[in-house]
C-alpha cells in the first residue's frame, strides 16, 4: 500500500516534535533493526537536509549503511552528465544509471545485514518507480524533506563551497511536491531540530512512509524540463 503521503505542515511539525522530543538527545543505538524493515530513501532538494537527518538515522542503528546519491554520480570520472545538464537524453540516462547503482549498493547492504540508508534527489515518480522495482521484494520506505524552498536557497548558500549546487532548483522543488503528493511520507522539517526528525523517522516510516506497487505516472520530470 501507498503511504499517506501527507504534507507535515507546522502542526504535524509541533506533534512529531511532542512525540519524539524524549529521545531526542538519545545517540544510543537501536537495537531493534525492524525499525526499518527495508530500504529507507530520504529525497528532497539540495538544502532540505538530507545528509544531516540520513547521518543521524545510520548512526542511531546497530547496523546501517548510509548511500549518498552525489558519491555514486561521481563515480563517473570522464562522461559525467548532471540532471540538469545537456544533452537532457543523456542526463536522464545517467540518472537511471545512478539510480540502479543505488539500488544494487542497499540490496548488498541489506543482505549482509545492515540496514540501508539511501539520500538522493529523486525528481518523479518514474525514477521512484525504477528504484522501487530494482528494490524488490525488500519494502520501501520514502521521505519527502520538505521545509520552504526559501529555506532550502539559504542553506545552499551558507554552505561549504564544495557542497553547494549553482543552478537554480526551484521549478525541481515544486515538481517534486506535485510529484510526490501521496507517495510516502512528506516533512516540513523547517521547524524541527534534526535530532528530532530522525527519531521520528526510526519511530514512524514504517507506517507512514511506505510505497509499494505501481507508483509511476507520466509525464515525468526531465519531459518538463
Amino acid at each position: 500500500m501507498l503511504g499517506d503521503g501527507d504534507q507535515a505542515g507546522l502542526s504535524q511539525s509541533a506533534r512529531i516534535t511532542r512525540d519524539a522530543s524524549s529521545t531526542a538527545v538519545d545517540n544510543r543505538p537501536v537495537t531493534d533493526q525492524r525499525a526499518l524493515p527495508g530500504c529507507l530513501i530520504v529525497t528532497g532538494v539540495p538544502g532540505a537536509g538530507k545528509t544531516t537527518t540520513t547521518r543521524l538515522v545510520a548512526r542511531r542503528l546497530r547496523r546501517a549503511a548510509r548511500i549518498d546519491g552525489d558519491d555514486v554520480a561521481m563515480m563517473i570520472v570522464s562522461g559525467n552528465v548532471g540532471p540538469v545538464s545537456e544533452p537532457a537524453d543523456e542526463a536522464e540516462r545517467q540518472l537511471h544509471l545512478r539510480a540502479r547503482n543505488i539500488c544494487s549498493l542497499a540490496n548488498n547492504f541489506h543482505a549482509a545485514g545492515f540496514a540501508p540508508i539511501v539520500d538522493h534527489v529523486i525528481p518523479d515518480r518514474a525514477v521512484l518507480q525504477l528504484m522501487i522495482d530494482n528494490l524488490q521484494p525488500r519494502p520501501v520506505m520514502l521521505v519527502l524533506l520538505a521545509p520552504p524552498l526559501s529555506v532550502c536557497e539559504r542553506r545552499n548558500v551558507t554552505r561549504d563551497p564544495q557542497e553547494q549546487v549553482d543552478y537554480d532548483f526551484s521549478d525541481l522543488y515544486r515538481s517534486m511536491h506535485a510529484e510526490f503528493s501521496g507517495v510516502g511520507w512528506t516533512v516540513d522539517t523547517s521547524h524541527i531540530p534534526p535530532d528530532v526528525v530522525a527519531d521520528a523517522i526510526l519511530e514512524q516510516a514504517s507506517q507512514r512512509a511506505g510505497v509499494a506497487g505501481r507508483v509511476a505516472r507520466e509525464p515525468g520530470w526531465f519531459s518538463r524540463r
